[in-house]
């Protein structure tokens, strides 16, 4: 996922991959703890930049999996759904460090569940 511009709309987007999931129970812890060091790098990198995506873990009071807005794919974790996301400009500097201590909990709950899968 990246964020870019499009200069003839005149709009900012998000701009993800076609993704092809895989079941992630069938790798090997070391390699599972690899690919979870990548994706903490990666969305530490989307908090730099003031991008929060807010549902790591999904709400109770919606069907599904507990972390289906995170997929494993041939090129690792990828973060999906971001529909609710928000920008620090938007929601401003307190309400933005609210979603991201929130994110931070709902990363370390969603490490515990990776790893003892």
């Amino acid at each position: 996922m990246r964020l870019d511009y499009d200069e003839a709309s005149e709009w900012d987007m998000l701009v993800m991959e076609r993704l092809y999931p895989q079941d992630f129970c069938s790798i090997e812890i070391s390699k599972r703890e690899l690919l979870l060091d990548v994706f903490e790098d990666e969305l530490t990198e989307l908090h730099k930049a003031d991008f929060v995506h807010r549902y790591i873990r999904r709400p109770s009071d919606q069907s599904g999996e507990k972390y289906d807005n995170i997929m494993l794919t041939e090129k690792g974790l990828r973060l999906i759904d971001v529909g609710i996301s928000a920008l620090k400009t938007q929601v401003g500097e307190k309400l933005f460090g609210k979603y991201l201590e929130v994110e931070l909990a709902e990363l370390d709950e969603f490490e515990t569940y990776f790893l003892s899968r």
